[in-house]
This record gives C-alpha cells, sequence and structure tokens, in this order.
C-alpha cells in the first residue's frame, strides 16, 4: 500500500510541474513575441495573447512565495548559495548559446552582464530570488515575531499600485521600477510571513474572494483596454497595456491572482510537489535576456504567428509551449546533474555532456570567424539572423564530439583528441584562405595528402612546425591529466555503441540529404518541395551558395557546409560501362571523326573562336502575357543570318556557371546526378582532366567583368588550361570599367546598389585582348550588365523600356528595366559584329543567353504559370557568327553542350573522336536539360520518348562523359580520343 502511494505522490509530482513548466512557457512565448500582436488586428488573437501573457508575472510571483514559505521554514548558508549558482549557471549558459550560435552581438558588457546577473539584474525574477534567501536569513536573526498587515499594504501602494498605473498609462517604464525588484522580494517574503498568522480558513476564504474579483477584473480591463486602446492617445501605438503588465512583476492582478493561487495550492498541499528548482530554472531559460529574442522571435518565428490560420495559430503556441517545456526539464536534470559530479569530483556522463556543449559552441564561433579572416564583425553580420541554422552547426559538432568520445570514453584524452583536429582544421583552413581566398572542401584532404609537396610550398615551414609542436604539447598533456585524475570511464559499452551509431546516423542523414536540395528556390521542381528541403529552407534558411564556397561557409555555417559537401554522387554508371566497352567507342568514334574529316579542310586553332556568355539574355516576347516593342531587333535580325535558334538553359532566374561549363566542356548537366548543380565546384576538383575547346588552342584567355571568385572559377578555369583571366580583381584587371550611361561601374557583388560593367566596356575588353594575339585564340567572355537586380528606374526614369500585358505591376516595373539592359546589349552587340566584320583574320562568335531573368510573376495564377509555360522561361536567344562564312548549322532549338560541334561545323573545321561524338549527339538529340528534351517546335519530352536511334546515341555520349567524370577514367588526357 505504502509502495502505490508513493508511486501515486511521484506521478502527481511529475504531472504537476510539467503543467507549471508548460504554463510557464506558455506565459513567456506570448509575452516575448511583442510586435506579434497589437490592437485592431484580431480582437479575438490580441485577447488570447494579452491572457497568456498575463501568466507570466502570475506564475512568477507564486514561485516567489513557494520559495518564501519553504525558507521560512529552514534557511541556510547552502541554500543562498545554491539558488545563486543556478541564477549563474542559467545566465551564463545561454549567454554561451546565444554566442555559439551568433544570434546576438557579442559584446564586454555583456560578459559582465552575464557573469553578475544580480549585479547588473539582467533577471528580476532571479534578483528578487536572491532576495527572498538572503531576507529570511537575515530576518531569522533578528527573530520578528509578527507583521503588521497595514505596513504590508503601504508597501503595497508603493510597490505594486503605483507602478501599475503608471505602467499601463505609459508614464513609465522598466528602468525605472528596476530599484523594486530586491523590495518585491522583501515584500513577498513578509506576506508570506504573514500567512501563517492567519487561519487556514480564512486564508481560503480571502483567497477565493480575491481571485474572483482579480481575475473577473483583469478581463474586464483586458476588453476595455482593447475597446478604449485604438481611440485614445494613452494606449495607442499599438503597445497593449496588459503586454506592458506581462514584464511587470509587482502589478497588482499578478500580486493577488498569484497570492490567490499560492493559498490554494498550498491548502490543498500541491506545493509539496512542485521542484523549485525546476519551475525556478524554466523561468530562468524562458525570460534570459539575451536569449529570448532569437529563442522566441528567431527560432520559433513568433514574429509570424498572426499570419497564420486560427487552428495554426494554436497549434504554433501550444507546440512551441510543449517543446521548449521538454527542453527546460531536460536542461535543469543536466543542471542538477552536473552540479553532484562537480561537487562530488566524479565526472560522468553529464559532465561529459556539458563539456561536449561547451566544446560544440566554443569549435562553431571558432571555425565560423575563422572564414571570415578572424574578423568577428564580419561573420555576425552574416549569420546573426539564423539562429535555428547555427544551432544545426552545433548540434553536428556535438555529434562529432560524441562519437570521438564513444570511441575514447576517456573524459580528458578525448576533450585533447577534438581540440587537436579542431586545431589543425583552422589553422590550414586559415593557411587556405590566405593563399587561395576559399576555405577547405571535403576534397582537400584527399588531394592535400597527394600534393603534400605543393601544399608545404605555399605555407610557413616554420609556422607548421609551431603548430605541430603544439599539438605534441597538447596530447602528452591530456595524456598527463588523465592519468594524474584517475578518471573512471564515462559510458558503458551499450551506451558506447548507442552513442557512436547515433553520432554516425545522424551526421549521415544530412551527408545523404544535404546535397540533393536544389542551389536555388527558383528552379526546384514539384518534386523537390519534401519536407526536409522545406524546413531547411524555411524554417532554417538553409541556401546553398555553390557559387562562392566562401559565402556558402559563411552563411551556412563551416559544418552544415562540410556535411553538404561530403556526398555528392557526380553520375549514375550506365549500363555496360568497362574499359571494353570503352575501347570499342573509342575506335567507332575514331572512325567517325575520320568520316567527318574528310569533308572538312579547316584547323580551327588557326582561328579565333570568342565565346559570349550574355546575362539574363532573352527576348521577353516570347513570354505569354507581355506585350512590348522587340527590345533586341539588331539581334533577332542578325538571327536570320546566321545558324542561330532558341537555347534550352538549364536554370531561371539563375545557373549561370552551369551554363558556362556545359558550353566549354560539351558535357551535359542531364547526364550527371541531381545533386551536382555546379560542376566548377562539385566535380572539378575531383577529377585530373576536364576536356574542353580549350584543348583545341593554344592561346586561351577568359574575361569576366565582375569579382572572380564565384563558382570557383579562378581554380576552374586554371584547370581547363585558360592562361589568363581578366577580371575586376588583381592581377589581371579589366581596363574598361564603365557602367550603362558611360557612368562607373559600382558595387563588386550582387546587390540593390550595384551599378555592372556594361556590355559596351565588355566588348571593348574583348577587342583589347583579341588584338593582343593576331594567331589563332579561344577567348571566353561572361558579362555581367544584365544581372539582377531589375529595381524600378535602375538606369534613370526616362530610361525604362515601355512594356504591358498580364504581369503583376512589380513585375512589369522590373521587366522594363531589364528591357531596357538587353536593348543596350543589343546596340552595343551590333557595333561588335561591325567590328569583327572588319576583321581580316576568321573570327567566329558562339553567342548565348544563360538563362532568363527570374523576374516573370503574373497577376492571376502565378506559380500554376510558371509551371504551365516552363518550356519558354527555359528559351534564350543564341546564335554563332563567322564573319568570314556564310555557312549554316540547322538547330533551331540547341543546348550550350552542343555548341562547338556546332562552331566546328560551321567554320568547317576538323574534329577528334570526342567532338565527332558531340557532333553525333547534336545532330540526332534534341536539346536536353532538366531531365527532358525540348524539340524544335519548344515541346518537352522525356526519355523514354527518344527513339531507339537516339537512346543508342545518347547512351554512347553518357558513357563518354561517366568515364571522364565518374569512371575509371580510360580514356587519358593524352588518348588520341581528345586529339584532332
Amino acid at each position: 500500500m505504502d509502495n502505490f502511494k508513493v508511486r501515486v505522490n511521484k506521478r502527481l509530482s511529475f504531472a504537476i510541474n510539467i503543467l507549471i513548466v508548460f504554463l510557464i512557457m506558455l506565459g513567456s512565448a506570448t509575452a516575448y513575441s511583442s510586435g506579434v500582436w497589437h490592437f485592431n488586428i484580431d480582437a479575438k488573437r490580441a485577447f488570447l495573447f494579452e491572457i497568456l501573457s498575463s501568466l507570466k508575472p502570475i506564475i512568477e510571483n507564486i514561485i516567489l512565495l513557494i520559495l518564501a514559505d519553504r525558507v521560512l521554514k529552514k534557511v541556510n548558508f547552502n541554500k543562498i548559495r545554491d539558488v545563486w549558482l543556478q541564477i549563474v549557471f542559467y545566465s551564463l549558459f545561454f549567454s554561451l548559446l546565444v554566442w555559439g550560435m551568433i544570434a546576438v552581438k557579442f559584446n564586454t558588457f555583456d560578459i559582465f552582464r552575464s557573469s553578475f546577473p544580480i549585479l547588473f539584474q539582467t533577471n528580476k525574477l532571479a534578483t528578487a530570488a536572491l532576495t527572498v534567501c538572503v531576507g529570511a536569513f537575515l530576518l531569522r536573526k533578528i527573530n520578528i515575531e509578527k507583521i503588521k498587515l497595514k505596513y504590508l499594504i503601504y508597501a503595497f501602494l508603493v510597490l505594486s499600485v503605483m507602478p501599475t498605473v503608471l505602467w499601463i498609462t505609459k508614464l513609465s517604464g522598466d528602468a525605472n521600477f528596476s530599484f523594486g525588484t530586491m523590495l518585491w522580494g522583501i515584500f513577498l517574503l513578509l506576506t508570506a510571513k504573514y500567512l501563517n498568522q492567519i487561519s487556514a480558513e480564512n486564508k481560503v476564504k480571502y483567497a477565493k474572494r480575491f481571485l474572483g474579483i482579480f481575475a473577473g477584473s483583469g478581463l474586464v480591463l483586458t476588453l476595455l483596454l482593447n475597446l478604449v486602446g485604438p481611440h485614445n492617445i494613452i494606449f495607442n501605438n499599438g503597445d497593449i497595456a496588459i503586454n506592458r503588465l506581462s514584464f511587470l512583476m509587482t502589478n497588482s492582478w499578478a500580486f493577488f491572482i498569484g497570492l490567490s493561487v499560492f493559498i490554494l495550492l498550498k491548502q490543498q498541499n500541491i506545493t509539496n510537489y512542485i521542484s523549485w528548482d525546476l519551475v525556478f530554472g524554466a523561468s530562468l531559460f524562458s525570460t534570459h535576456f539575451l536569449f529570448i529574442k532569437p529563442f522566441w522571435r528567431n527560432m520559433w518565428g513568433t514574429v509570424y504567428w498572426m499570419q497564420q490560420t486560427p487552428l495554426h495559430l494554436i497549434g504554433a503556441i501550444l507546440i512551441s509551449a510543449a517543446v521548449t517545456t521538454l527542453i527546460a526539464i531536460l536542461i535543469e536534470i543536466l543542471r542538477g546533474n552536473f552540479k553532484h559530479q562537480v561537487l562530488t569530483f566524479s565526472p560522468k556522463k553529464t559532465v561529459a555532456m556539458v563539456i561536449v556543449l561547451a566544446l560544440s559552441i566554443f569549435a562553431n564561433v571558432i571555425m565560423l570567424i575563422s572564414n571570415s579572416s578572424f574578423s568577428v564583425r564580419s561573420a555576425v553580420a552574416v549569420v546573426q539572423y539564423k539562429p535555428q541554422l547555427m544551432l544545426l552547426n552545433m548540434l553536428m559538432i556535438f555529434a562529432f564530439i560524441m562519437i570521438i568520445f564513444a570511441l575514447i570514453n576517456r573524459l580528458v584524452i578525448s576533450i585533447t583528441a577534438f581540440s587537436v583536429v579542431l586545431l589543425v582544421f583552422v589553422f590550414a583552413n586559415y593557411q587556405k584562405i590566405l593563399s587561395r581566398d576559399e576555405p577547405i572542401l571535403p576534397v582537400d584532404i584527399s588531394s592535400n595528402l597527394k600534393n603534400i609537396k605543393e601544399i608545404t610550398s605555399l605555407v610557413n615551414v616554420w609556422l607548421v612546425a609551431a603548430v605541430a609542436a603544439i599539438l605534441v604539447i597538447l596530447v602528452l598533456l591530456g595524456v598527463y591529466l588523465e592519468r594524474r585524475a584517475k578518471f573512471v570511464p564515462i559510458f558503458s559499452w551499450k551506451q558506447r555503441l548507442l552513442l557512436l551509431v547515433g553520432g554516425v546516423a545522424f551526421l549521415g542523414f544530412f551527408m545523404i540529404k544535404l546535397p540533393l536540395m536544389p542551389s536555388s528556390v527558383v528552379t526546384w521542381k514539384t518534386e523537390d518541395h519534401t519536407i526536409f528541403n522545406d524546413v531547411m529552407a524555411n524554417q532554417f534558411k538553409y541556401k546553398a551558395h555553390p557559387g562562392s564556397i566562401k559565402g556558402d561557409f559563411r552563411s551556412n555555417g563551416p559544418v552544415v557546409t562540410l556535411v553538404s559537401r561530403m556526398i555528392i554522387p557526380i553520375m549514375e554508371q550506365p549500363s555496360g560501362y568497362s574499359k571494353a566497352t570503352i575501347m570499342q567507342l573509342s575506335q567507332k568514334l575514331e572512325k567517325e571523326a575520320k568520316s567527318i574529316n574528310k569533308d572538312r579542310q579547316n584547323d580551327i586553332s588557326k582561328q579565333t573562336v570568342v565565346y559570349i556568355l550574355s546575362e539574363s539574355f532573352s527576348n521577353p516576347q516570347r513570354i505569354p502575357g507581355v506585350q512590348m516593342n522587340d527590345p533586341i531587333p539588331n539581334t533577332d535580325q542578325l538571327k536570320k543570318m546566321t545558324t542561330s535558334g532558341l537555347m534550352d538553359s538549364y536554370g531561371y532566374g539563375g545557373g549561370t556557371a552551369d551554363m558556362e561549363y556545359e558550353a566549354l566542356t560539351s558535357m551535359s548537366l542531364n547526364n550527371f546526378a541531381p545533386a551536382l548543380s555546379t560542376p566548377y565546384v562539385e566535380l572539378m576538383p575531383k577529377i585530373k582532366y576536364q576536356p574542353s575547346v580549350l584543348d583545341l588552342f593554344k592561346t586561351k584567355n577568359a574575361i569576366h567583368p565582375f569579382q572572380p571568385t564565384y563558382y570557383n572559377r579562378i581554380n576552374a578555369f586554371k584547370q581547363l588550361g585558360f592562361q589568363k583571366f581578366y577580371n575586376t580583381y588583381a592581377p589581371d584587371q579589366v581596363k574598361y570599367k564603365e557602367a550603362i550611361g558611360g557612368v562607373e561601374s559600382s558595387g563588386d557583388s550582387i546587390a540593390s546598389g550595384s551599378k555592372y560593367i556594361s556590355d559596351k566596356s565588355a566588348y571593348e575588353e574583348l577587342k583589347l585582348i583579341m588584338d593582343q594575339h593576331q594567331g589563332g585564340q579561344f577567348i571566353q567572355l561572361s558579362t555581367m550588365q544584365n544581372h539582377m537586380p531589375y529595381f524600378k528606374d535602375k538606369y534613370g526614369k526616362e530610361n525604362n523600356f515601355p512594356a504591358s500585358g498580364s504581369l503583376s505591376d512589380a513585375s512589369l516595373n522590373r521587366l522594363r528595366t531589364y528591357a531596357y539592359g538587353i536593348n543596350q546589349t543589343d546596340q552595343d552587340l551590333k557595333e561588335l559584329i561591325k567590328q569583327v566584320d572588319s576583321e581580316k583574320r576568321d573570327v567566329t562568335l558562339v553567342f548565348y543567353g544563360d538563362h532568363l531573368p527570374g523576374l516573370y510573376e503574373w497577376q492571376k495564377d502565378s506559380d500554376q504559370k510558371l509551371v504551365q509555360y516552363d518550356s519558354e522561361i527555359h528559351q534564350t536567344d543564341y546564335f554563332i557568327y563567322s564573319n568570314h562564312s556564310k555557312r549554316k548549322v540547322k538547330k533551331a532549338v540547341a543546348a550550350p553542350y552542343m555548341f562547338t560541334p556546332m562552331m566546328l561545323e560551321q567554320t568547317n573545321s576538323k574534329v577528334s573522336p570526342y567532338y565527332a561524338l558531340l557532333t553525333k549527339c547534336m545532330e540526332q538529340l534534341p536539346a536536353g536539360e532538366r531531365d527532358k528534351y525540348m524539340l524544335d517546335n519548344g515541346k518537352q519530352v522525356s526519355e523514354k520518348d527518344l527513339t531507339a536511334k537516339q537512346k543508342e546515341v545518347l547512351n554512347e555520349y553518357k558513357l563518354i562523359q561517366y568515364d571522364i567524370t565518374a569512371g575509371k577514367h580510360y580514356l587519358s588526357e593524352n588518348s588520341s580520343f581528345f586529339k584532332v
């Protein structure tokens, strides 16, 4: 029977504490979501938030009264110490957490505020609680027998009634009543002592009466303020009086309701079941001065709650309170165990967990700022609004450290092992940033081990030796301390196995899922909207930045970025792949190359060939719902005279580097795995040789009038064989830098205020580079003029190209700006053609728009129309123009990987076996992008719709592409397969 009562009491105690913590979280969630709700938005929702937020000061008073009641019975120095340590633990713990998440700006003053929370009164509940304990200790020394009611009434008028009136009428704020926190603690202590002087019967009678009066009047006041507020200057401006009172612990309604509930709970002996440490800790957790904004507003997104449906709103409130209740309970359990293990000097699981968490916080910060050249300001500026993503980085580090702990199972040695790994990574990462302006990638680990001599030549040998010496000292010190302390193993074998499997599974899950996320939400297909992808993009604010490796690390965090690049599949192995198959296919294509070359007389290496990737160049007239005059009349006229048509673009609103890669290498992204979104970044560092059109020339240069770091271009272009890469950075800076209108270009990033270098300047730069060499040469020019953003009046009010139609007003404004830009390109292109025509040497231009601008938005059913017009929004313009040749290659719709075989055919130039294959693909296959194939009429079909002959050609193409990129590389760089 006794055992049964014990079990019942435990369950009752558990349920009561869960409920109280849940109510604490409800009150805090609604109170700290200020800005979410205010007058005149939704009366019912505002009323709900006001009632829930009033829980906060009510429960705070109950917590203090319970403490006061207990310390009046027994108080000593240990109790005061325990309360103070609990306050300091929560203050420092959550301060470190928000700094580790880069959720707030780090400053020295906040360190002092976190370390001395009572001195700086960072949490008024904490100050009041400690005052209650100290006051009870002194009260016992003074030995006051009775408390007079009239003195309590006087104190109540000064400490509660007066502040309440002033707060409601906005005549004072929080800062004006900070002095009253300690006095309020004393007042509650004396109130609790006075209650002991009253009979139980009277206490209950008055408690019920006060509860009815103040709960009822509180509801009436709330309704009244909602009615009066919008019409009275005292209560307007969206700052609800009830919300203000939720931050005034001494407000009269909170006191009397809290006092009444406390009396009733005590009368039923329910207060004996309440874990004061737990509810106090939960309050400290939910009201931490640094944690509240990133936690409630940013992580839980309370600022968006009012935009949700009533059902979703209630669900969001309840879920946030339930989850944070669980977190609060776990943290308090962790704190209690940590305290015991530290005081007994027997560190085990809890101490290990706390240390691992601290290491995770530190590691995330140090890795993040190392990617910003140890500039804390730069690091914080990028990620301070992504606490969820930074928390995920910390959890990944936590999982990695726990794997180390599970393997070693010794506290000091495990800490040492991780410290060594962290130091090596940060050092190597920083050195790579200094030498190459990009952080370490997973592929660097394997490649650097193979090229250790090259790597050591880039760094100071003495610096490396010093770091190595520090590592040796760390290891020796760790081993010494572990042996000296004689700590017992941390985990059992079962626990170690669980931690090992759990950590690997957690990291492995993200290694598999993150690479499958598309790099841009604009290019997402219906099947891309999985739960994982949507949560990562919308809740965690994760966005892959393949255009900038450094930007990826800084924006998404170092660990998430590393994990996302660990496992990126290149290409699925085609059926029948083997050395014999590749050799047989190679011989077949050599014969086909000889057959083609019988009718071709020219050597392309003696000509000048220029590939022009024109940023976002595409005629808007093809888009349904757009009404405008032709913005590119010169281009359209030229297209009638030469090889031309539409290009099937891989992207919409993005994908520049992908199109550039396809055009240069003649390899289709359609054949690669969907997870491989940017070959420059995710493929080329892994392979030794990438065949390209550059192989056909001895002189080859690239021009991009912008910063060169996007898409790993510096390294990729070097690997492809470009001898010089002209851009806006040293050492090979472009000479011509004017923007449209002859004004100086500004901005070296993609931002609203940037004025990019014009196409006119880019073409002048092209002419300058062409004239530096009179023999055969290849030049790649990728322009920037027409890059987004296309804000209204970007080029001046008088320079907006007229447009109308069924697009939204915002979309039409962007279109007018964009159309003016491509109209300027069209005029500048006409002048470029004139210059090319004046050349005596043979010059061929391969001109194409990389993708459409992501600006099209219709007035009605825009999302459905994006799907309906999928073909149109992936069609750009292309042409191949030769100044001394009138040959035409008929290809109404081409893909970028077809340009080189088309260029070779137009110039009547000989081909290698590789380009014999590409010639066959160009002639027999429709343009293929995005797992679709676009026919000459613009209709899109799938691979299964191809003919048997087309499927055979496609399989040959896939076999060769697979061997070069993901296979055994049977066709090496020196193979005759790539020679003309």
